[in-house]
């Protein structure tokens, strides 16, 4: 059994490493970018959920107590 685990250990092992030996890093610009792209979309998915959690909330108001 052990020797399985290893086996597949070190097969996992190999997988991960780059033919090169090296990882290439995104540029400055790349990252920036792509950190605003993330806070954008955070920000309109917060919204997108805010606006629907009140409007459920108002719709439950008026169910569980109506006027």
């Amino acid at each position: 059994m052990f020797k399985e685990v290893r086996k597949f250990l070190k097969e996992v092992w190999l997988e991960t490493i780059p033919p090169t030996g090296k990882v290439s890093w995104p540029d400055r610009k790349l990252t920036i970018n792509s950190t605003i792209i993330v806070i954008i979309s955070v920000i309109i998915v917060s919204i997108y959920i805010g606006v629907i959690d009140l409007i459920l909330t108002k719709l439950m108001g008026l169910i569980v107590f109506p006027s």
